[in-house]
């Protein structure tokens, strides 16, 4: 997928998030010292403190997520998958917290768990021009997942995205005040009913999950930390999300992501994140940006 500025659509949208549970968090204070009648809201919310470079429940009280955690659905019928991309890996020059679904023709995309929808934006990408849109979600226990190059969304989502400032091109930055409303959405519900980009005929989309309950692996290495301060919030906290598919599929994910696209070179499969992956990017380059591996 394209780089888009200023940067990844990914980061831009956990800023957003982020920018605003702090709001949220600055009106309850207000509420608690006018002594304000009214009650506190149980919706559960989490926020990001950047001192600690911790995420941490900032309203409500979070439910413990079920362990193993495996979503209810997988975003995308993994029958029209051609492969499956790494997440937390180099793609262009740019760090992808997220993975992708390679597909041969455009599909529906369902939400894979329950989750408040917490980001959406839209924007035009690729010549000629095309609208896409991203979307992300949070689950109260602490997962939060994302996705990038839908075509077409949900009539609820796609009425909440009509709503929002006219799309610029390559441009996936939100003003905090155009936030969408938290809905909750329900696990299976269609996030999406068309994806890619069809009239350069790419059918993908980006997919990623961060868990706010803890750090990833890799963050705790210096070498990687060093190269990776600018967000934390999202590259430290990103997981491999391929066991989380429900059944069958997340060894048939497993199987994807290894899929040799050029029989004439040896592919090296890279992932900070996903332990079938043959390298993490610090073997590689000393884990700095590479065009590919």
């Amino acid at each position: 997928m394209s780089k888009k500025l200023p940067q990844d659509g990914f980061h831009l949208l956990f800023l957003l998030v982020i920018m605003v549970a702090l709001g949220v968090i600055g009106a309850a204070g207000y509420l608690v010292i006018s002594k304000s009648k009214h009650k506190a809201t149980s919706e559960v919310r989490w926020s990001y403190d950047s001192k600690k470079d911790a995420w941490y429940v900032s309203a409500g009280k979070a439910p413990t997520c079920k362990e193993p955690l495996v979503f209810g659905y997988t975003p995308v019928p993994l029958a029209e998958a051609t492969s499956v991309g790494f997440p937390g890996t180099y793609r262009g020059k740019s760090y992808k917290v997220h993975g992708t679904f390679a597909l041969a023709k455009s599909s529906e995309v369902k939400l894979p768990a329950d989750a408040t929808l917490s980001g959406l934006a839209r924007y035009y990408e690729g010549d000629p021009a095309e609208i896409q849109y991203a979307v992300s979600f949070e689950m109260d226990c602490g997962i939060s997942f994302y996705f990038d190059h839908l075509y077409t969304l949900s009539p609820k989502l796609q009425q909440l995205a009509n709503k929002l400032p006219e799309p610029k091109v390559n441009d996936t930055r939100v003003n905090p005040n155009d936030a969408p409303p938290r809905i909750k959405l329900k696990a299976g519900d269609i996030v999406a009913t068309a994806t890619g980009a069809h009239k350069s005929t790419r059918y993908g989309i980006d997919f990623g999950v961060v868990d706010y309950r803890q750090r990833n692996k890799i963050s705790y290495n210096a070498q990687w930390r060093a190269l990776h301060s600018s967000y934390k919030s999202s590259e430290w906290y990103g997981t491999c999300w391929f066991n989380m598919l429900p059944g069958a599929d997340a060894s048939k994910a497993k199987e994807l992501s290894v899929v040799q696209a050029d029989t004439r070179k040896v592919a090296k499969f890279v992932s900070d994140y996903c332990d079938n992956a043959d390298y993490t990017t610090p073997d590689l380059f000393g884990g700095k940006p590479v065009d590919s591996y």
